[in-house]
């Protein structure tokens, strides 16, 4: 893609949904774009009824391009007849939009909603929308692949842009010790740590297995499992997983910005055992805190880590997960953090806006 892009002055960019109160890309994204002085704007209120039209056609200044990210607010539904009609309303208030003249950008995040029901009428959606999309973008070389094999992509709008770090946005590591003591927990002993709203895609059921198996090969490693779960039921089905799991400590409530760092500062260890995933933000939270991650080696995960990918294992080998634990016992974590951190540069939120910024530019020529 050129670097020789027309200004950026009087670019109004509406981004939908608003999702920054449960997640800070959004946020961060906004300010790279900011800086290239792009102006980017959010709906404010709420409306049932064609809410990305509405919230373009009420906002006082003219609106260039709507940049859209997560579709799972759109199209609702828990039984096919609702989906399918949330799925038409939106493709309907999506064909407004380009009506009145607004570039649409989308950035796929996800395969499909995570744990959805109905793959297949999401999919169909996602198709519609490539057609009406003006460009698309993927975080990493394996999602673009994957959307390739799955629908027909015009390859001349889409690019790869990765997903940038969460280094500036939540509080700096303190001392390891400091941060066991604030939180209760064990003062000696590696600490594994998985972070996150606790839903059966993340692959938990599976970590808590394998540790209940295997504890004896851990010795004073303690298995730290932290956040919310969406699903009341599932969160009691992993909380009586944990209480009959020997060297499991549960966090069970949401956990709050300000208390993110305290985590990650206390751990030696992320456990990320995806089931399928695209595009993680918990594999960059743990990058942006350097520390070494043992996840599934997926095309995606692989990307985003790089180099620092000592502790991934084969997502198809039964114990895999087992030998990737066992492993981190034995190989210099100090070495592998620091590695993480230079992989972690590359997600310069700078370099990240200036390339937004041209996808933007482009779709307005």
């Amino acid at each position: 893609m050129s670097n020789d892009t027309p200004s950026s002055e009087n670019l109004r960019v509406l981004m939908m949904p608003d999702y920054r109160i449960d997640n800070p890309y959004q946020t961060l994204l906004a300010k790279a774009l900011q800086t290239e002085g792009v102006e980017v704007v959010f709906p404010f209120g709420y409306r049932r009824v064609l809410p990305i039209f509405r919230a373009i056609n009420n906002h006082p200044n003219k609106i260039d391009v709507l940049h859209l990210h997560w579709l799972s607010p759109y199209i609702k539904g828990e039984n096919r007849l609702n989906k399918s009609i949330y799925a038409t309303k939106f493709l309907i208030d999506i064909l407004l939009t380009k009506l009145r003249g607004v570039k649409l950008v989308w950035t796929g995040h996800d395969y499909t909603s995570h744990n959805s029901k109905f793959p297949g009428l999401e999919q169909w959606t996602q198709r519609i929308l490539l057609k009406l999309s003006d460009r698309v973008i993927f975080h990493n070389e394996s999602a673009l692949k994957h959307f390739s094999q799955t629908y027909q992509l015009d390859k001349f709008k889409t690019e790869v842009i990765p997903h940038g770090h969460y280094r500036e946005f939540y509080n700096s590591p303190i001392d390891k010790l400091e941060a066991r003591k604030a939180l209760g927990l064990p003062q000696s002993g590696r600490i594994y740590l998985n972070l996150g709203m606790l839903r059966p895609y993340k692959g938990i059921e599976r970590l808590l297995q394998v540790w209940r198996e295997n504890k004896n090969l851990l010795g004073e490693s303690t298995l730290l499992i932290a956040g919310q779960a969406l699903d009341p039921v599932y969160g009691e089905k992993i909380a009586t997983q944990v209480s009959e799991t020997e060297g499991v400590i549960l966090h069970r409530d949401f956990i709050e910005d300000e208390r993110i760092h305290l985590f990650f500062s206390a751990a030696d260890v992320v456990v990320l055992p995806f089931e399928k995933i695209l595009t993680s933000g918990s594999i960059i939270l743990a990058m942006s805190y350097g520390k070494p991650i043992i996840a599934p080696r997926t095309g995606g995960i692989v990307e985003t880590i790089g180099t620092a990918d000592w502790l991934f294992y084969e997502p198809e080998d039964n114990q895999g997960l087992l030998h990737a634990l066992k492993e981190s016992t034995q190989i210099d974590l100090s070495a592998l953090s620091q590695l993480v951190k230079q992989e972690c540069d590359r997600l310069d939120w700078e370099k990240i806006g200036k390339l937004t910024n041209q996808i933007y530019q482009i779709t307005r020529c």
